[in-house]
């Protein structure tokens, strides 16, 4: 195993970096002196359970204070200290300011609970059209029915379209990148899913091309990168290697993220020794590595076997999921084939029911105790 292991270290070490300001890339020293001020970052990907997706959270109409605050209570009362919280397009396209009152609100309760939060700009997964105005209901018993892109495919595919973007881009960073609330910036999640079981090839086939989507969302998240270098937050940057043999042979988007991130940031849905190999091997890259996304009990991957393995090594870890809600990702990835009928057991993703009674009491009280909240 090490000769591979030294092997993908010294590919990344002689990478030529691409000419989008990469000298303004946080230096390895400045992240880890960055992060060695933070105390350990655990928490969950979230949305209010009374939300289908990031615009349902986000719109006027249905933006629910309430909730957030009632939930992000529960997630610090088990010693979670940060979120990681997607953001979308349209609703700044549509009211700039009064999408930012709301992000001020959210800002404001998470805060209240001793809660940062690791904003997401762009999603490339699950609907890729999304549309302005009430939302969909959920699909019984499939998981994340009415999660939406951003931007759309048709923005994305558009390279002058993608442009008119920055404004999004630059005047979030400008607004919070000196904000203490925000512990940093994942710039694109999973920009190059083809969403093949969903909205791909194997479902609607309303996606884009898998290799057309892979080649305009490394422009855009080169771009994005250039935008918000310009800007020059005060939080690090991050964008999340998810899928392929990143270490050794890195897709064009993987290199990008890789080169580009002030801290690594990956998904591993995996089983503990594949969770730990990947651990390990970003680790040797020499800079702060977040896990974004974690945590599929159907898959092996729980609270009690890999955030030990995350503590071990100081890797900040966001599950998947709080609540059980409208998303629905108590149900797993396949039942966009097959439905889910009645309550899954075990639960996909989340760790409270919408009562705030947790899934599993015994996980919670892991969770406390590893967090060290009394």
């Amino acid at each position: 195993m090490k000769a591979p292991f030294f092997s993908a270290v010294a590919l990344f070490a002689s990478l030529t970096l691409p000419a989008l300001a990469a000298e303004s890339r946080w230096s390895a020293e400045k992240a880890n002196a960055w992060y060695e001020k933070q105390p350990w970052p655990v928490g969950a990907n979230f949305v209010p359970s009374t939300a289908i997706n990031q615009l349902e959270m986000w719109q006027s109409d249905t933006f629910d204070p309430g909730t957030i605050d009632r939930e992000l209570g529960w997630a610090a009362g088990i010693g979670m200290n940060t979120m990681r919280v997607f953001l979308h397009d349209i609703p700044w396209q549509q009211d700039a300011e009064g999408f930012c009152r709301r992000i001020d609100r959210y800002l404001e309760i998470a805060d209240k609970h001793g809660i940062r939060t690791l904003f997401v700009i762009f999603d490339g997964v699950w609907h890729p059209e999304p549309k302005v105005g009430k939302q969909p209901d959920p699909r019984p018993g499939v998981h994340n029915s009415g999660w939406v892109q951003s931007p759309g495919k048709a923005i994305l595919s558009d390279p002058a379209r993608q442009d008119a973007l920055k404004p999004y881009v630059q005047g979030l960073l400008r607004r919070y990148g000196a904000d203490r609330r925000v512990l940093a910036w994942d710039l694109f999640n999973e920009p190059d899913n083809p969403n093949s079981n969903s909205h791909g090839r194997n479902g609607s086939n309303i996606e884009l091309d898998p290799e057309a989507k892979a080649e305009r969302a490394t422009e855009l998240l080169e771009k994005t990168f250039c935008w918000a270098r310009e800007v020059n937050p005060s939080q690090p940057l991050t964008a999340g290697v998810w899928v392929g043999d990143y270490l050794k042979h890195p897709s064009p988007i993987a290199k990008l993220m890789l080169e580009q991130s002030d801290v690594i940031s990956f998904h591993a849905y995996d089983k503990p020794p594949r969770a730990r190999q990947l651990t390990e091997r970003l680790k040797a890259l020499g800079r702060p590595v977040f896990c974004t996304e974690y945590m599929a009990r159907g898959n092996g991957s729980t609270f009690e076997t890999i955030l030990p393995i995350f503590k071990e090594h100081r890797v900040a870890a966001y599950s998947w999921g709080l609540v059980d809600g409208k998303s629905q990702t108590t149900c797993a990835w396949s039942t966009w084939q097959q439905p889910a009928k009645g309550e899954p057991d075990p639960w996909f993703h989340d760790i409270f029911r919408r009562d705030g009674a947790p899934y599993r009491a015994d996980e919670t009280a892991f969770i406390r105790q590893i967090t060290g909240r009394p």
